[in-house]
């Protein structure tokens, strides 16, 4: 469940904008771990919440936005700002929480499931004496959801705030003031959209609604054929990506974190899924079937034989799977529709087809693990076999799509679609990208919530505690100390704090004496291709990261160099990226198979180079804020250039090697997407080849890479490196333009 942690952070809030409009989706706490959903892992009550969900995008996100145009709030959003606010907390979590501790205007949903949970809510409120708006689909028990008008919101939202008035400043009074008129915004039909309603669409219509279009009546969609669906995604995705264009570009985006130009998303299943099912006998083995169909679903379009249409019609087994995974499906997607309309970003539905590369990433990994230089000799096949599997499970249509957008990449999916080939160079070094899993379902909805911007400066970045695990024998102990101090002297500014903990009582004291942003986990890890659980190894104990949860402070940007930390043939979703994320921290850098202890310490003496030497410069070079997803990017470019170079031209040290380095290095810096194909020419000189041939042995040297199984998981894009100088520029050019 996501409730301690979001209870905990909904607690420390200190909710700094009073005019803003926060939303609370309360769930029921009746529910036991067994009735927690088996195919990704969600709470029941998620689905009485499933109209408050898809309703959430017509509400504002705060009392001033119905008085603006929707185009200049969507212009807002797109650069990060004036984001709808909502969490899911547990009914018992609601029930701790003080009046001090909830924001003025609080708007609270209750849904159909259980009255007990409406009642308790509406005891709360007699309890605190705190007057939150309460929209319930019960009768009686707060604003009847068939009742609610945005008039009423409207009313409520300006008696608080003028309840709350001496602690308003004067131009915050001035617009509540204003905001005493119509919230209603004019209809702005989308006449030629014609509206598929389907699960594979609603993200892209919940992002035109929060835009403030009108969309006709939906036609509900199905059908036989696969391109239907594409088309339909592709289609509604468009629409969003047009109104984006339209807005153009505005001195605003260069103030905060870009959001992302597309959001690629696939739903999963928990791996080891059939293991569960137990039952014998007609019942357990109508499960088994029932499960067995939707593992093995490919496209989008149904597949229903003859026989498997009156399964389904017949088995109360098979209807009540097909009711399960129904509901999960639409929970998440009405969270990613969340996250698109908050954003005003596209949303690419791929196909279950994404998941079944599983058994090709089995085999890669095994390739890769293995200590035989003949399976090594493999691994380019292996990993271009994956890549076609990919490309085909995407589908040529979508990466077309994908390569008209622009900005940052998010990708939801438990596939590992960094890897998908974008003119023969994998995603992930094409474009800026990070990813949430999506198994398992709760903690996936805790990372698609919003988070306020954490606005970093350049000394805040430098403070970074590096945690070492290696027993004291161990050739790889001095490794990432030694790359470290060759270039330590050189940036005294540098706040880096070295512990060295042989137990895991050792490691919590580390992380909780620890104020700084950022975590560097030097060791061992161990994968779980076999074992349930992905550990840590301290001295002679193994970790389960998870079971650190209540125990530790965690950095918002947590670094792992060590194997196997979020394995791409991991056999459960209890990887340990996913433990640091469920400790709270805002994005992990995790290997996706093992790395090498030499490459790896010195891709983080890179990182530690780069937070020192660009990380300073870049926002004053680029003209705007950037992001640590960007500074993650740039390292892993850059680190892959290096593989590649000395892979095909020289070691570091060599002549040839600083001057394709060095050009490379200017390159990534200065954002030219020509690096990689300007690399591989300048290669094909030095080897005296044409550059086909050059291209194929760097394909292959990038399969055999260290930097390609390096993956960013979480919200990266929320940790924003700003200068004060970007805010006067825009000042000065918008007084300069006025004249």
């Amino acid at each position: 469940m996501i409730s301690s942690e979001v209870t905990n952070y909904v607690a420390s809030i200190k909710w700094p904008d009073p005019l803003r409009i926060y939303y609370f989706l309360i769930l029921s706490d009746y529910e036991s771990p067994a009735d927690i959903s088996p195919f990704q892992g969600f709470g029941q009550s998620w689905v009485h919440l499933h109209w408050a969900m898809r309703g959430l995008p017509t509400m504002p996100a705060d009392i001033d936005e119905r008085t603006q145009d929707p185009a200049d709030i969507a212009v807002q959003r797109i650069a990060g700002g004036r984001q709808l606010v909502w969490y899911p907390l547990d009914i018992s979590a609601l029930e701790t929480l003080s009046e001090d501790q909830l924001p003025i205007c609080c708007v609270i949903f209750s849904g159909a499931g259980d009255e007990r949970v409406a009642k308790r809510i509406e005891t709360w409120r007699a309890k605190t004496g705190f007057s939150a708006f309460h929209i319930s689909q019960h009768k009686g028990l707060g604003i009847f959801a068939e009742d609610f008008r945005l008039e009423l919101l409207r009313d409520y939202c300006l008696r608080k705030l003028r309840g709350a008035a001496k602690n308003l400043s004067k131009e915050q009074s001035q617009i509540v003031a204003r905001a005493d008129v119509s919230w209603e915004w004019p209809q702005n039909i989308l006449e030629d959209y014609e509206v598929k309603g389907h699960n594979v669409t609603i993200p892209n219509h919940m992002a035109m609604v929060r835009i403030g279009y009108t969309l006709k009546p939906s036609v509900p969609f199905a059908s036989d054929v696969e391109k239907d669906y594409t088309d339909a995604i592709l289609e509604s995705a468009l629409e969003v990506l047009k109104f984006r264009r339209v807005i153009g570009n505005h001195d605003i985006f260069a103030l905060s974190a870009a959001t992302s130009g597309v959001i690629l998303f696939e739903p999963a299943f928990f791996r080891g899924l059939y293991d569960r099912v137990r039952a014998s006998g007609p019942e357990g083995r109508a499960f088994r079937r029932a499960l067995r169909y939707f593992q093995k679903q490919r496209g989008l379009s149904p597949t229903h034989g003859k026989d498997d249409r009156e399964f389904f019609e017949t088995s109360k087994e098979a209807a009540l799977i097909s009711r399960i995974r129904s509901n999960e499906l639409r929970t998440q997607t009405f969270a990613v529709g969340l996250l698109a309309a908050q954003t005003t970003t596209p949303v690419v539905r791929l196909t279950p087809a994404v998941n079944h590369v599983y058994a090709a990433l089995s085999e890669y990994a095994r390739n890769v693990r293995a200590e035989s230089p003949a399976a090594r000799r493999k691994a380019p096949r292996l990993f271009a076999e994956i890549q076609r599997q990919l490309t085909a499970a995407v589908g040529q249509n979508r990466i077309d799509f994908i390569k008209s957008t622009s900005g940052p990449l998010k990708i939801v999916s438990d596939a590992p679609l960094e890897w998908l080939p974008i003119n023969d160079l994998p995603l992930s070094f094409r474009r800026d990208c990070s990813r949430i899993p999506v198994t398992p379902g709760n903690v996936m909805m805790g990372q698609l919530l919003f988070r306020e911007p954490m606005f970093v400066t350049h000394s805040e970045l430098r403070q970074v505690l590096v945690v070492s695990s290696f027993a004291p024998d161990d050739p790889l102990r001095n490794m990432l100390s030694n790359s470290i101090g060759l270039i330590r002297d050189a940036w005294p500014n540098l706040e880096l704090v070295h512990v060295r903990v042989s137990s895991v009582e050792e490691l919590e004291a580390a992380l909780n004496a620890f104020e700084g942003a950022i975590l560097i986990f030097d060791g061992h890890g161990s994968s779980n291709d076999k074992n349930p659980v992905g550990n840590l190894e301290i001295g002679d104990q193994s970790l389960d990261v998870w079971s650190l949860r209540g125990k530790v402070k965690c950095p918002p940007i947590v670094i792992l160099s060590a194997c196997d930390t979020h394995g791409i043939d991991a056999s459960s979703h209890a990887t340990v990226a996913n433990g640091f994320i469920a400790l709270g921290a805002r994005t992990v850098l995790a290997t996706f198979l093992p790395v090498d202890g030499r490459r790896s310490a010195i891709l983080i003496a890179r990182l530690i180079h780069r937070l020192a030497e660009f990380a300073p410069v870049a926002v004053k070079a680029y003209q705007r804020a950037i992001t640590w997803t960007e500074i993650v990017s740039g390292m892993l470019r850059m680190s892959l250039a290096t593989e590649i170079i000395i892979e095909l031209a020289g070691e570091p040290g060599t002549k040839i090697y600083e001057e394709l380095q060095g050009k490379a290095n200017v390159e990534i810096n200065g954002l030219d997407p020509s690096w990689f194909d300007n690399l591989i020419e300048r290669l094909a000189i030095v080897r005296e080849l044409v550059v086909s041939a050059t291209r194929h042995l760097v394909l292959a040297a990038i399969a055999k890479s260290d930097t390609i199984r390096y993956s960013q998981l979480g919200n990266p894009e929320t940790i924003v490196l700003s200068d004060e100088i970007l805010v006067e520029n825009t000042l000065r050019a918008r007084a300069e333009n006025a004249g």
